[in-house]
C-alpha cells in the first residue's frame, strides 16, 4: 500500500480496528502516532454542547503531542459527566502502553449523541491498536473514523520546503457527511506534517486554511458538537524552523490550504445522500466577509440544493438566497452563471434551458458563479444536492 494520507510525512504511523462501538462489524477506532513529540494546533466547534473527547483535546493541545485516538459510532457528548472520567481513563491507558504522558494523547469522537461511551471495549482494544501501528495503515485509519461516509477521505502533498533530512510533507484524513455547516461541523480532520515549525505559526496557518476550506462547506445547515481540525508537526524533515511571515511560512500555508480545500471538497461531495458536488463562486464582494456570506448562503439553500438534485436550472433560487444575506449587492448589475452558462445578467438572459438541464444531469459537479458587482473580493463555498436519501439516512 505504501505511505500516504496522514502517514505521508516522515515519522507517523496509524492503525484502526473494530472494538464493538458500532453495531456492524467495521473499523470504529483509529490511532495516529508519532514517536517524536509534535507541536499541535487545532480549530474546534462553536457549539456550546461539546464532546468530552473534544474537551480533553482542548485541555492538552498546547502540550507536546504524540498520539490522537478517535472513536467512531459514539459522540461521547451529553452522556453524563462520568464519561469525561472514562475519556481520561482511555487516554491514561493508551499513554501507559505507548510509554508517554496522558497529556500527550489527544482524543476525537463522532457518532450518536447521548449514549454512554463503551470505554471498557475501547481500553481492551488498545494493545492490538498499538501493536498494528504502521505507516501503511493510513487508509485503514481513514476508514476507522467514518460514520455515514461512503468512502475514506485522504490527501497528501509535498511542499517544496527543503530540510536537512528531506522535503517537508503534509498529509491528512477527514470524515463528515451530515450535520455539516462548519464553524465547525460534524466533521473531523487530522493533518500531519514533518515540518519544524513554531506552534504559533502552525496555529495561524491552520486557522487561515480552515477559514477558506472547511468553514466554507455546508451540507445541511446544522452545526455539530464534535468537530475539530487538528494538525500535528513532528519536525522530522529537519528544515529551518518556520516562523510566521517568512518565505517558508507562505509556502507551508499554501500547501496547507490545498490540503484543507481538497479534504473539504471530499466532504461536500460525500454529503449524506448526495449525488452532486455544488461549487459556488461569488465575485464582486465589497469585502471578503460579504463574498463568503453570499457563497455560503447559496450553497446552503435547501431550495437550490433540491433544484440541483432535479437537474433544474432554477437561477431564481440562487438570487433569492443571495439577496437574503446582509451584504452589499448591486441588484441592478448582478450576474449568474450555471455550469458556465450565463443565465442572468441584470435580468434573464436567453439560453437553451434543455441543454443546461442535460448538462446538469450529466455532471457530478455543478458550478455556480455569481458576480454581485460591489468590489474586488471573491469566495468559494462547497455543498451538495438534497435528496430523499438524506431524509432516509437521518430518519434511521
Amino acid at each position: 500500500m505504501g505511505k500516504g494520507g496522514i502517514t505521508y510525512p516522515d515519522g507517523f504511523s496509524a492503525s484502526a480496528l473494530y472494538c464493538g462501538i458500532k453495531g456492524e462489524k467495521r473499523e470504529d477506532i483509529s490511532l495516529i502516532y508519532s514517536e517524536t513529540p509534535c507541536v499541535a494546533a487545532g480549530t474546534f466547534t462553536t457549539n456550546q454542547f461539546k464532546s468530552y473527547s473534544l474537551l480533553w483535546t482542548l485541555k492538552n493541545i498546547r502540550k507536546p503531542v504524540n498520539a490522537v485516538l478517535v472513536t467512531s459510532g459514539n459522540a461521547n457528548t451529553c452522556n453524563g459527566i462520568e464519561n469525561y472520567r472514562y475519556t481520561e481513563l482511555i487516554a491514561s491507558e493508551l499513554a501507559h502502553i505507548l510509554k508517554i504522558k496522558p497529556s500527550s494523547v489527544l482524543m476525537g469522537s463522532t457518532g450518536i449523541i447521548g449514549k454512554p461511551l463503551p470505554y471498557e471495549k475501547v481500553i481492551s482494544a488498545l494493545p492490538e491498536l498499538v501493536k498494528t501501528l504502521s505507516p501503511e495503515n493510513h487508509t485503514l485509519a481513514a476508514r476507522g473514523i467514518m460514520t455515514t461516509d461512503r468512502v475514506p477521505k485522504e490527501f497528501q502533498i509535498a511542499t517544496d520546503i527543503k530540510g536537512h533530512h528531506k522535503e517537508v510533507f503534509i498529509g491528512g484524513m477527514t470524515k463528515g457527511a451530515g450535520m455539516i455547516n462548519p464553524c465547525m461541523a460534524t466533521m473531523l480532520a487530522f493533518i500531519t506534517t514533518d515540518a519544524v515549525i513554531e506552534r504559533e505559526a502552525l496555529q495561524s496557518a491552520l486557522k487561515e486554511a480552515v477559514e477558506e476550506s472547511f468553514n466554507m462547506v455546508n451540507v445541511d445547515n446544522d452545526t455539530s458538537t464534535n468537530d475539530m481540525v487538528v494538525c500535528l508537526a513532528n519536525g522530522r524533515a529537519g528544515n529551518k524552523k518556520i516562523e510566521k511571515g517568512s518565505y517558508d511560512y507562505e509556502n507551508f500555508l499554501s500547501s496547507l490550504k490545498i490540503t484543507c480545500m481538497e479534504l473539504a471538497k471530499m466532504i461536500a461531495s460525500d454529503g449524506e445522500g448526495a449525488t452532486k458536488l455544488i461549487e459556488v463562486v461569488v465575485k464582486g464582494g465589497w469585502c471578503l466577509k460579504d463574498a463568503k456570506r453570499v457563497a455560503k448562503r447559496i450553497v446552503g439553500s435547501n431550495l437550490f440544493k433540491s433544484a440541483v438534485y432535479g437537474n433544474y436550472p432554477n437561477w431564481g433560487r440562487v438570487l433569492a438566497a443571495a439577496g437574503s444575506v446582509n451584504a452589499k449587492i448591486d441588484v441592478k448589475k448582478t450576474e449568474v452563471s450555471l455550469c458556465g452558462i450565463k443565465v442572468y445578467n441584470s435580468g434573464p438572459t436567453k439560453y437553451d434551458e434543455e441543454k443546461l438541464h442535460r448538462l446538469m444531469n450529466d455532471s457530478d459537479k455543478i458550478t455556480v458563479e455569481v458576480d454581485i458587482k460591489k468590489g474586488p473580493f471573491s469566495a468559494t463555498a462547497w455543498g451538495c444536492d438534497l435528496t430523499e436519501d438524506y431524509v432516509r439516512i437521518n430518519k434511521e
